[in-house]
């Protein structure tokens, strides 16, 4: 870093990295503090919009003042590009805390819903729309307060003219939480940030998402056209009126949501004050209702939207393959398709495998489930090596992901998703390195998703295995290779 950054903020380590921006934990040498450095990664310096997208942060956080978001402290520039100094919150974000533990208490979820609530009315009420709720942007403080972070995408909503789109006509938001008006390309309020924390009080409560698909389209479409399910359906045990307020928070309309995140906090928190009204839940989401019945009510809704996102396609595949947080996504690998009769195939478990490591014999074990959980905001990656994209001279072939799967099928196809491009792969049966038997498939990975046909022999013990990776080096001059997704697709195994 030069002098403005390395003369105030010593860095220490990284602690974060998303699609825009990677996060360091840093001491301000002036005032003696902990805090959070937050840089543009250096690929996007030479994007524009980017640039001006991670300045504006700046701007729209100074904005506001409430103990449920993070506080900016600082902001410069210099010969790395722009920085956001932040307020460093130790603990963890909520997507890493519903992945080690699964579906929280519901008196937790309604307790840290509800302090975002309040922190986004406060939002409101200075004009600003976040647009990109998500549980990863909720930081769980150790003494358990929740604040809200990443204001990077967020709009002003003076007239309601912003359509969801930047105006290169990108798509913006995570896909999983996203709001039927942003996927449309409708106008925003308020209401839409309070959709997309409806969809994280649901996360909470149930440990996983409402509307998994192989693609962000795939998952924008479900949000437009699907009818929330009752997490009731999966949790039992959830009290009536926190799953209501679930429900209506997420309603596809935005007349039947709570019409402030103020009111949709109260309704969470004010469980004991007889205000029912206040949990009404629109006719198409009514968790009594039969099922039938409540996909027949959503229908006209669903009709209209598929022709509408159907005569829009373009500007949503443009958006996909733009948007910063999923550039290339969506390119496929050109190889043959599967067999048709080929379906998705459930993982069983999940392991890191680093056979000719020190120790545990694993890497980054903690990040494993975030390969397989339907999201690709957040994933494996392997420890950054210093020198050189193979393992930095360490005696390895490899490092990789075991992955277990049901014996009564056979896979038949493999697919990655991966944002280090260059890095290079083969997938086998388990087993431990110097290899004998040829790999089912090898490749290099192609900074988006890519689907991988499996040779003949494949079990349900299969291993990705990274042989090199990424050609360039990150920000700190250390290689990796990442892993947002691994899906495995196949047939019955007809030996069963």
């Amino acid at each position: 870093m030069s002098d403005t950054a390395t003369v105030r903020y010593r860095v220490e380590r990284q602690i974060g990295r998303g699609g825009m921006a990677t996060v360091w934990r840093a001491h301000d040498t002036v005032l003696d503090r902990p805090v959070a450095l937050k840089r543009l990664r250096p690929s996007l310096l030479d994007d524009q919009e980017a640039v001006d997208r991670f300045r504006r942060e700046a701007e729209t956080v100074a904005r506001l003042a409430h103990p449920g978001l993070v506080h900016l402290l600082d902001r410069g520039e210099d010969d790395e590009g722009p920085f956001l100094v932040m307020e460093l919150v130790d603990g963890e974000d909520l997507k890493s805390r519903i992945r080690r533990e699964g579906a929280l208490d519901p008196a937790d979820a309604v307790r840290i819903c509800a302090q975002v609530a309040r922190a986004l009315d406060h939002a409101h009420h200075n004009g600003i729309v976040h647009r990109d709720i998500k549980s990863q942007n909720v930081l769980l403080a150790k003494d358990g307060t929740a604040k809200l972070t990443d204001f990077g995408i967020a709009r002003l909503m003076e007239g309601h003219h912003d359509m969801g789109l930047t105006r290169t006509g990108m798509l913006v938001g995570s896909s999983d939480y996203l709001a039927p008006e942003q996927a449309e390309g409708q106008p925003i309020d308020g209401r839409t940030d309070v959709y997309s924390l409806g969809i994280v009080l649901w996360e909470c409560l149930t440990g996983k998402l409402p509307f998994p698909a192989d693609s962000f389209l795939g998952v924008a479409m479900r949000h437009v056209s699907d009818p929330l399910p009752d997490p009731r359906s999966v949790r039992p045990d959830i009290p009536s009126h926190v799953a209501a307020c679930a429900l209506r928070a997420a309603a596809k309309h935005p007349s039947h949501r709570f019409d402030s995140a103020a009111r949709f906090a109260r309704a969470l928190e004010e469980r004991d004050s007889g205000d029912t009204a206040s949990f009404a839940i629109p006719p198409e989401l009514d968790a009594a209702a039969d099922d039938t019945q409540r996909r027949r009510r959503v229908q006209p809704r669903r009709r209209r939207s598929l022709t509408e996102l159907a005569a829009g396609i373009g500007v949503l595949l443009a958006a996909v393959g733009g948007y910063v947080g999923y550039q290339a996504l969506n390119e496929r690998d050109p190889s043959p398709p599967p067999t048709p009769a080929a379906t998705r195939i459930p993982i069983d478990d999940v392991q890191s495998f680093d056979p000719q490591g020190d120790g545990e014999k694993t890497e980054n074990p903690d990040q494993v489930n975030a390969a397989t959980d339907g999201s690709i905001t957040a994933g494996w990656s392997t420890e950054r090596y210093s020198t050189t994209p193979d393992f930095g001279g360490y005696a390895k072939d490899g490092v990789g992901l075991q992955l277990t799967l049901p014996a009564r099928y056979r896979p038949t196809e493999v697919g990655i998703t991966s944002d280090t491009p260059g890095a290079t792969f083969e997938i086998r049966n388990a087993g431990q390195p110097p290899f004998t038997d040829p790999p089912l498939a090898k490749g290099t990975f192609k900074g988006g998703t890519q689907h991988v046909p499996l040779a003949a022999g494949a079990t349900n013990e299969l291993l990705l295995w990274i042989t090199r990776l990424a050609p360039q080096p990150d920000a700190d001059g250390k290689y990796l290779a990442t892993v947002q997704e691994v899906t495995v697709k196949g047939v019955p195994n007809k030996r069963r």
